[in-house]
Protein backbone atom coordinates (compact mmCIF):
# COMPACT_ATOMS: atom_id res chain seq x y z
CA UNK A 1 0.00 0.00 0.00
CA UNK A 2 2.66 2.49 0.61
CA UNK A 3 4.31 1.76 -2.45
CA UNK A 4 1.31 2.63 -4.09
CA UNK A 5 0.30 6.07 -2.02
CA UNK A 6 3.67 6.52 -3.12
CA UNK A 7 3.26 6.43 -6.92
CA UNK A 8 0.57 8.57 -6.97
CA UNK A 9 2.11 11.18 -5.09
CA UNK A 10 4.75 10.98 -7.74
CA UNK A 11 1.71 11.58 -10.32
CA UNK A 12 0.29 14.19 -8.59
CA UNK A 13 3.46 16.14 -7.76
CA UNK A 14 4.04 16.23 -11.47
CA UNK A 15 0.60 16.86 -12.75
CA UNK A 16 1.01 20.14 -10.75
CA UNK A 17 4.58 20.66 -11.85
CA UNK A 18 2.97 20.57 -15.57
CA UNK A 19 0.67 23.07 -14.84
CA UNK A 20 3.19 25.54 -13.26
CA UNK A 21 5.14 24.72 -16.57
CA UNK A 22 2.27 25.31 -18.74
CA UNK A 23 1.30 28.78 -16.93
CA UNK A 24 4.71 30.07 -16.98
CA UNK A 25 4.77 28.95 -21.00
CA UNK A 26 1.26 31.00 -21.74
CA UNK A 27 3.22 33.88 -19.84
CA UNK A 28 5.63 33.89 -22.24
CA UNK A 29 3.68 33.43 -25.38
CA UNK A 30 1.62 36.05 -24.63
CA UNK A 31 5.07 38.60 -23.92
CA UNK A 32 6.05 37.39 -27.24
CA UNK A 33 3.14 36.94 -29.53
CA UNK A 34 0.38 39.11 -28.21
CA UNK A 35 -2.79 36.63 -29.60
CA UNK A 36 -5.47 37.76 -30.03
CA UNK A 37 -8.95 37.95 -27.80
CA UNK A 38 -10.24 34.57 -29.36
CA UNK A 39 -7.03 32.74 -29.12
CA UNK A 40 -6.64 33.82 -25.64
CA UNK A 41 -10.30 32.68 -24.84
CA UNK A 42 -8.87 29.12 -26.16
CA UNK A 43 -5.94 29.12 -24.03
CA UNK A 44 -7.64 29.90 -20.96
CA UNK A 45 -10.23 27.47 -22.07
CA UNK A 46 -7.97 24.28 -21.92
CA UNK A 47 -6.22 25.67 -18.65
CA UNK A 48 -9.74 25.68 -17.13
CA UNK A 49 -10.31 22.07 -17.33
CA UNK A 50 -6.70 21.44 -15.46
CA UNK A 51 -6.99 24.45 -12.62
CA UNK A 52 -9.67 24.49 -10.35
CA UNK A 53 -11.75 27.21 -10.69
CA UNK A 54 -11.76 30.67 -8.68
CA UNK A 55 -15.49 32.30 -8.02
CA UNK A 56 -15.81 34.97 -10.15
CA UNK A 57 -16.59 37.57 -7.39
CA UNK A 58 -13.19 36.98 -6.45
CA UNK A 59 -11.14 36.66 -9.46
CA UNK A 60 -8.92 39.31 -10.63
CA UNK A 61 -8.27 38.99 -14.63
CA UNK A 62 -5.25 40.02 -16.85
CA UNK A 63 -5.67 41.65 -20.06
CA UNK A 64 -2.53 41.63 -22.60
CA UNK A 65 0.15 44.02 -21.29
CA UNK A 66 -0.56 43.51 -17.92
CA UNK A 67 -3.68 45.25 -17.52
CA UNK A 68 -5.68 44.42 -14.78
CA UNK A 69 -9.51 43.66 -15.80
CA UNK A 70 -12.19 43.33 -12.60
CA UNK A 71 -14.64 40.08 -12.92
CA UNK A 72 -17.74 40.94 -14.77
CA UNK A 73 -19.60 40.78 -11.19
CA UNK A 74 -16.95 43.67 -9.22
CA UNK A 75 -17.16 45.08 -12.45
CA UNK A 76 -20.93 45.54 -13.06
CA UNK A 77 -21.06 46.73 -9.24
CA UNK A 78 -18.59 49.38 -9.62
CA UNK A 79 -20.09 50.87 -12.75
CA UNK A 80 -23.49 51.00 -10.66
CA UNK A 81 -21.99 53.18 -8.51
CA UNK A 82 -20.51 55.48 -10.34
CA UNK A 83 -23.96 55.61 -12.27
CA UNK A 84 -25.58 56.61 -8.89
CA UNK A 85 -22.68 59.32 -8.38
CA UNK A 86 -22.83 60.65 -11.48
CA UNK A 87 -26.45 60.62 -13.46
CA UNK A 88 -27.83 63.50 -13.03
CA UNK A 89 -31.21 65.04 -15.13
CA UNK A 90 -30.72 68.16 -17.10
CA UNK A 91 -31.54 71.62 -16.18
CA UNK A 92 -33.27 74.23 -17.49
CA UNK A 93 -31.93 77.88 -18.25
CA UNK A 94 -33.58 80.43 -16.72
CA UNK A 95 -33.74 84.76 -16.09
CA UNK A 96 -32.12 85.19 -12.44
CA UNK A 97 -33.44 88.63 -10.82
CA UNK A 98 -29.56 88.81 -9.83
CA UNK A 99 -27.50 87.47 -12.13
CA UNK A 100 -29.65 87.62 -15.09
CA UNK A 101 -28.99 84.32 -17.68
CA UNK A 102 -28.22 81.57 -15.85
CA UNK A 103 -26.99 78.76 -18.78
CA UNK A 104 -29.10 75.12 -18.75
CA UNK A 105 -26.71 72.27 -18.09
CA UNK A 106 -26.85 68.94 -19.97
CA UNK A 107 -28.49 65.55 -18.08
CA UNK A 108 -25.94 62.80 -17.86
CA UNK A 109 -26.56 59.18 -17.84
CA UNK A 110 -24.15 56.28 -17.75
CA UNK A 111 -24.50 53.77 -20.24
CA UNK A 112 -23.30 50.67 -18.27
CA UNK A 113 -23.75 47.90 -20.95
CA UNK A 114 -21.00 50.14 -23.46
CA UNK A 115 -18.83 51.15 -20.76
CA UNK A 116 -18.69 47.24 -19.41
CA UNK A 117 -18.08 45.97 -22.62
CA UNK A 118 -14.69 48.73 -23.06
CA UNK A 119 -13.65 47.66 -19.27
CA UNK A 120 -13.86 44.17 -20.31
CA UNK A 121 -10.81 45.02 -22.58
CA UNK A 122 -9.11 47.91 -20.75
CA UNK A 123 -9.39 47.46 -17.43
CA UNK A 124 -9.78 50.30 -14.92
CA UNK A 125 -8.41 52.71 -18.33
CA UNK A 126 -11.83 52.05 -20.24
CA UNK A 127 -13.01 55.34 -20.85
CA UNK A 128 -16.79 56.28 -19.61
CA UNK A 129 -19.84 56.44 -21.85
CA UNK A 130 -21.80 59.03 -20.83
CA UNK A 131 -24.78 59.87 -22.45
CA UNK A 132 -25.20 63.87 -22.41
CA UNK A 133 -29.41 64.36 -22.18
CA UNK A 134 -30.02 68.12 -23.61
CA UNK A 135 -32.52 70.78 -21.29
CA UNK A 136 -35.88 71.65 -22.65
CA UNK A 137 -34.89 75.29 -22.11
CA UNK A 138 -31.03 76.39 -23.37
CA UNK A 139 -29.88 79.85 -23.37
CA UNK A 140 -30.51 80.05 -27.20
CA UNK A 141 -34.00 80.43 -26.39
CA UNK A 142 -33.06 83.86 -24.21
CA UNK A 143 -32.38 86.15 -27.21
CA UNK A 144 -31.04 89.01 -25.45
CA UNK A 145 -29.43 88.46 -22.32
CA UNK A 146 -26.53 89.45 -19.98
CA UNK A 147 -24.26 86.70 -18.91
CA UNK A 148 -22.78 87.20 -15.02
CA UNK A 149 -22.23 83.37 -14.31
CA UNK A 150 -22.50 79.86 -15.40
CA UNK A 151 -24.64 76.92 -14.01
CA UNK A 152 -23.86 77.01 -10.42
CA UNK A 153 -24.12 72.52 -11.21
CA UNK A 154 -20.63 73.29 -12.59
CA UNK A 155 -17.57 73.27 -10.50
CA UNK A 156 -15.88 75.34 -12.82
CA UNK A 157 -14.64 78.95 -12.57
CA UNK A 158 -13.32 80.58 -15.51
CA UNK A 159 -10.64 83.61 -15.36
CA UNK A 160 -10.77 86.66 -17.52
CA UNK A 161 -8.21 89.15 -18.47
CA UNK A 162 -9.54 92.45 -19.87
CA UNK A 163 -6.76 93.83 -21.74
CA UNK A 164 -6.71 97.75 -23.50
CA UNK A 165 -2.95 98.33 -21.75
CA UNK A 166 -0.59 96.65 -19.65
CA UNK A 167 0.92 95.13 -22.51
CA UNK A 168 4.51 94.25 -20.71
CA UNK A 169 2.36 91.83 -18.50
CA UNK A 170 0.94 90.01 -20.46
CA UNK A 171 3.62 87.46 -21.97
CA UNK A 172 4.40 86.44 -17.52
CA UNK A 173 0.79 86.00 -17.42
CA UNK A 174 0.80 83.56 -20.37
CA UNK A 175 3.67 81.74 -19.33
CA UNK A 176 2.01 81.44 -15.92
CA UNK A 177 -0.91 79.67 -17.84
CA UNK A 178 0.94 77.61 -19.93
CA UNK A 179 3.05 75.89 -16.81
CA UNK A 180 -0.29 75.32 -14.87
CA UNK A 181 -2.11 74.28 -17.63
CA UNK A 182 -4.88 76.63 -17.42
CA UNK A 183 -6.96 78.42 -20.25
CA UNK A 184 -8.16 81.53 -19.57
CA UNK A 185 -10.44 83.99 -21.91
CA UNK A 186 -8.18 87.74 -23.00
CA UNK A 187 -11.08 90.38 -24.15
CA UNK A 188 -9.40 92.76 -26.05
CA UNK A 189 -10.06 95.92 -26.86
CA UNK A 190 -10.18 97.30 -30.64
CA UNK A 191 -7.75 100.13 -30.63
CA UNK A 192 -4.76 98.37 -28.01
CA UNK A 193 -5.24 95.34 -30.57
CA UNK A 194 -4.87 97.17 -33.68
CA UNK A 195 -1.49 98.71 -32.12
CA UNK A 196 -0.36 95.56 -30.92
CA UNK A 197 -1.05 93.21 -33.26
CA UNK A 198 1.62 90.98 -32.01
CA UNK A 199 0.88 90.26 -28.47
CA UNK A 200 -2.83 89.52 -29.60
CA UNK A 201 -1.28 86.66 -31.58
CA UNK A 202 0.99 85.45 -28.84
CA UNK A 203 -2.51 85.14 -26.82
CA UNK A 204 -4.05 83.53 -29.35
CA UNK A 205 -1.03 80.97 -30.08
CA UNK A 206 -1.30 79.52 -26.36
CA UNK A 207 -4.27 78.15 -26.80
CA UNK A 208 -6.15 81.27 -25.02
CA UNK A 209 -9.90 82.27 -25.58
CA UNK A 210 -10.34 85.53 -27.21
CA UNK A 211 -13.42 87.84 -26.96
CA UNK A 212 -14.15 91.62 -27.81
CA UNK A 213 -13.99 94.58 -25.33
CA UNK A 214 -15.26 97.57 -27.55
CA UNK A 215 -12.88 99.97 -29.81
CA UNK A 216 -12.30 102.50 -28.30
CA UNK A 217 -13.18 101.81 -24.08
CA UNK A 218 -16.67 104.17 -24.03
CA UNK A 219 -19.78 103.82 -21.66
CA UNK A 220 -21.56 101.39 -24.52
CA UNK A 221 -25.21 102.95 -22.85
CA UNK A 222 -24.30 106.51 -23.92
CA UNK A 223 -23.65 105.77 -27.87
CA UNK A 224 -25.70 105.76 -30.60
CA UNK A 225 -27.00 102.28 -31.72
CA UNK A 226 -25.04 103.49 -34.99
CA UNK A 227 -21.98 103.52 -32.50
CA UNK A 228 -22.67 100.37 -30.64
CA UNK A 229 -22.28 98.81 -33.42
CA UNK A 230 -19.53 100.47 -35.05
CA UNK A 231 -17.55 99.49 -31.32
CA UNK A 232 -18.06 96.09 -31.41
CA UNK A 233 -17.35 95.47 -35.39
CA UNK A 234 -14.35 97.54 -35.46
CA UNK A 235 -12.81 95.54 -32.59
CA UNK A 236 -13.71 92.43 -34.60
CA UNK A 237 -12.62 93.25 -37.65
CA UNK A 238 -9.29 93.84 -35.21
CA UNK A 239 -8.63 90.87 -33.71
CA UNK A 240 -9.74 88.96 -36.88
CA UNK A 241 -6.34 91.11 -38.47
CA UNK A 242 -4.38 90.02 -36.19
CA UNK A 243 -5.19 86.66 -35.21
CA UNK A 244 -7.54 85.14 -37.64
CA UNK A 245 -9.79 84.65 -34.52
CA UNK A 246 -13.70 85.79 -34.97
CA UNK A 247 -14.81 86.88 -31.55
CA UNK A 248 -18.66 85.86 -30.28
CA UNK A 249 -18.03 86.87 -26.81
CA UNK A 250 -18.61 90.69 -25.83
CA UNK A 251 -17.73 92.67 -22.54
CA UNK A 252 -18.29 95.60 -22.24
CA UNK A 253 -15.95 98.19 -20.66
CA UNK A 254 -16.61 98.95 -17.57
CA UNK A 255 -19.39 96.73 -17.30
CA UNK A 256 -21.70 99.76 -18.67
CA UNK A 257 -24.62 98.17 -20.49
CA UNK A 258 -28.20 98.97 -21.49
CA UNK A 259 -30.97 97.15 -22.97
CA UNK A 260 -29.92 98.58 -26.59
CA UNK A 261 -26.08 97.43 -26.01
CA UNK A 262 -26.87 93.70 -25.41
CA UNK A 263 -29.44 93.22 -28.49
CA UNK A 264 -27.01 95.04 -30.58
CA UNK A 265 -23.96 92.57 -29.45
CA UNK A 266 -26.88 89.97 -29.69
CA UNK A 267 -27.99 90.93 -33.36
CA UNK A 268 -24.20 90.81 -34.26
CA UNK A 269 -23.94 86.96 -33.25
CA UNK A 270 -22.40 87.56 -29.45
CA UNK A 271 -22.96 86.95 -26.18
CA UNK A 272 -22.52 90.09 -23.84
CA UNK A 273 -20.45 88.99 -20.47
CA UNK A 274 -20.11 90.34 -17.29
CA UNK A 275 -18.39 89.12 -14.12
CA UNK A 276 -18.91 87.32 -10.70
CA UNK A 277 -15.84 88.25 -8.71
CA UNK A 278 -14.18 91.41 -9.95
CA UNK A 279 -10.24 91.61 -8.31
CA UNK A 280 -10.25 95.14 -8.58
CA UNK A 281 -6.79 94.38 -9.20
CA UNK A 282 -6.36 97.97 -11.79
CA UNK A 283 -6.05 99.62 -8.51
CA UNK A 284 -2.59 97.62 -7.94
CA UNK A 285 -3.72 96.30 -4.29
CA UNK A 286 -1.24 93.47 -3.02
CA UNK A 287 -1.05 89.99 -4.30
CA UNK A 288 -2.47 88.38 -0.96
CA UNK A 289 -5.54 91.12 -1.40
CA UNK A 290 -6.16 89.86 -5.16
CA UNK A 291 -6.23 85.57 -3.80
CA UNK A 292 -8.23 86.70 -1.00
CA UNK A 293 -11.03 88.35 -2.96
CA UNK A 294 -11.59 85.49 -5.17
CA UNK A 295 -11.04 82.51 -2.57
CA UNK A 296 -13.69 84.63 -0.15
CA UNK A 297 -16.19 84.72 -3.37
CA UNK A 298 -15.29 81.74 -5.13
CA UNK A 299 -18.14 79.77 -6.23
CA UNK A 300 -19.19 77.07 -9.08
CA UNK A 301 -19.82 79.08 -12.17
CA UNK A 302 -18.13 82.02 -11.38
CA UNK A 303 -16.38 84.61 -14.24
CA UNK A 304 -13.55 86.16 -12.48
CA UNK A 305 -12.42 89.56 -14.02
CA UNK A 306 -8.71 90.72 -13.65
CA UNK A 307 -6.41 92.63 -15.66
CA UNK A 308 -2.68 93.15 -16.93
CA UNK A 309 -0.77 93.92 -14.07
CA UNK A 310 1.88 93.72 -11.76
CA UNK A 311 -0.04 92.29 -8.47
CA UNK A 312 -2.56 90.33 -11.13
CA UNK A 313 1.24 88.40 -12.01
CA UNK A 314 2.25 87.70 -8.66
CA UNK A 315 -1.11 86.50 -7.30
CA UNK A 316 -1.84 84.21 -10.19
CA UNK A 317 0.49 80.69 -9.13
CA UNK A 318 -1.14 80.82 -5.36
CA UNK A 319 -4.75 82.14 -7.07
CA UNK A 320 -4.74 79.07 -9.58
CA UNK A 321 -3.42 76.73 -6.42
CA UNK A 322 -5.88 77.50 -4.04
CA UNK A 323 -9.18 77.05 -6.29
CA UNK A 324 -7.65 73.88 -7.76
CA UNK A 325 -6.74 72.23 -4.63
CA UNK A 326 -10.62 73.30 -3.71
CA UNK A 327 -12.28 71.20 -6.61
CA UNK A 328 -12.51 73.87 -9.27
CA UNK A 329 -11.63 73.14 -12.79
CA UNK A 330 -10.24 76.71 -14.26
CA UNK A 331 -11.85 76.72 -18.22
CA UNK A 332 -12.64 79.11 -20.93
CA UNK A 333 -15.79 81.25 -20.67
CA UNK A 334 -17.32 79.49 -23.63
CA UNK A 335 -16.35 75.91 -21.63
CA UNK A 336 -17.72 77.28 -18.50
CA UNK A 337 -21.54 78.43 -20.75
CA UNK A 338 -21.81 75.69 -22.40
CA UNK A 339 -24.27 73.17 -21.58
CA UNK A 340 -21.56 69.49 -21.75
CA UNK A 341 -21.82 68.82 -17.96
CA UNK A 342 -17.98 67.59 -17.47
CA UNK A 343 -17.90 64.06 -16.04
CA UNK A 344 -14.45 61.68 -15.61
CA UNK A 345 -12.72 59.93 -18.23
CA UNK A 346 -11.78 56.83 -17.02
CA UNK A 347 -13.39 54.48 -14.13
CA UNK A 348 -10.54 54.64 -12.79
CA UNK A 349 -10.51 58.57 -12.24
CA UNK A 350 -14.93 57.88 -11.74
CA UNK A 351 -12.99 55.43 -8.63
CA UNK A 352 -10.53 57.75 -7.04
CA UNK A 353 -12.68 61.40 -7.49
Amino acid sequence: MSRKRSRWHVVLISKNSAIIVLCLASVLFLREWQPSASALATVWGSLSQAVPAVPVAQSTRMAVGGTALPSPLSAEAQLQEIARRYDAPPIDARIDPVWKLIPGLNGIRLNIQETAKRMAVQGYQAPLVFEQIPPAVSGKDFVAQPIYRGNPQKRQMALMVNVAWGAEYVPEILKIFERQHVRATFFLDGSWTAKSAAIAKMIAAAGMELGNHAYTHPNMSRLSRVSMISQIERTNTAIWRATGVKADLFAPPSGDYNDMVVRVAAGLGMRTILWTIDTIDWRKPSPAVIVSRVAGKRTPGALVLMHPTAPTVAALPELIAVLRKDGYSLVTVSQLLSPVRPVPATVQDALHS
